[in-house]
């Protein structure tokens, strides 16, 4: 069982799944990754946003070959729990061995890597994974937030297993963007989840089919709204998507979101972000 919270899966994250996945195989045993399914930075008083909602994490675990997801809500019940009752839980299911970071920790009492090998002495064997480094600099979580929020989406992009996407599912907007030679697929995004602001190149996944697209995630200036909204133009697409489910990924920072005097101007930015788009090499997914 892979021992962390699992954010992102970053690359410190899949070097943790790797060797899960290896010492699984030797036991001829299954992957399991434990998680929290809410937002449990909330209640520890940090930043209260999270890169991936619990069901786009569950979608990324699967694709990476984790065979249970073990998930658990961290609420003050929880968090009172200290590192030993913590691993009293664990117990509860047929473990082979745990792998976690150096830098893990459970439980009230802050039950460090090396505790925790203690408490599970006379269960299992817990491997401790070394931090991964990126130019000397430790590939966190935090790191690929602050990535994200200073429009460094190919670098933070590059941290990951796969390009920052955003799910949701289509819904009706204001239908502007048609009206410009735009359509946008536009769809909302939970009050937990972090999304940068700007506009974007990508790509938009939807009925089994993926279209480079420009994403504009922010507000929209030009028609003095101010609310967060997150709406794709599908480059070569025709047809009615609404009410279904999307994928957008981001991989390349564009520019930031402006205000144009009018919509003549708007549709000229949004022919040289098309022509942008069209003309770069999105990255494939590992």
């Amino acid at each position: 069982m892979c021992l962390g919270y699992f954010g992102c899966m970053h690359l410190g994250h899949i070097e943790l799944l790797q060797r899960a996945k290896r010492r699984a195989a030797e036991r001829n045993a299954k992957v399991a990754l434990f998680t929290f399914s809410n937002n449990h930075l909330k209640l520890l008083g940090k930043d209260d946003k999270i890169i991936y909602t619990y069901d786009e994490r569950i979608k990324l675990y699967e694709k990476l070959g984790v065979d249970y997801v073990v998930s658990a809500v961290f609420d003050e019940e929880f968090r009172a729990k200290t590192g030993r009752q913590f691993v009293d839980i664990l117990r509860n299911y047929d473990l082979q061995g745990v792998v976690c970071g150096f830098d893990y920790s459970c439980g009230s009492d802050r039950t460090d890597s090396r505790g925790l090998r203690e408490l599970l002495a006379d269960t299992c064997d817990a491997d401790i994974v070394d931090a991964v480094c990126i130019d000397g600099v430790k590939v966190s979580t935090t790191l690929v937030r602050k990535l994200l929020a200073s429009d460094k989406i190919e670098e933070a992009d590059n941290l990951l297993s796969e390009p920052y996407f955003i799910c949701g599912t289509v819904c009706r907007g204001r239908q502007v963007g048609r009206k410009l030679g735009f359509p946008t697929a536009n769809i909302s995004v939970d009050n937990d989840k972090f999304v940068p602001i700007g506009v974007f190149g990508g790509y938009a996944a939807v009925d089994g089919k993926s279209y480079k697209a420009i994403v504009n995630i922010g507000q929209k200036p030009t028609f003095a709204l101010n609310g967060v909204d997150v709406e794709a133009h599908l480059i070569d697409f025709e047809g009615d998507i609404y009410g279904k489910p999307i994928k957008i990924s981001l991989t390349k920072y564009l520019r930031p979101i402006y205000r144009f005097d009018n919509g003549e101007q708007l549709t000229a930015q949004l022919e040289q972000d098309k022509e942008s788009v069209i003309n770069d090499q999105i990255r494939s997914e590992r």
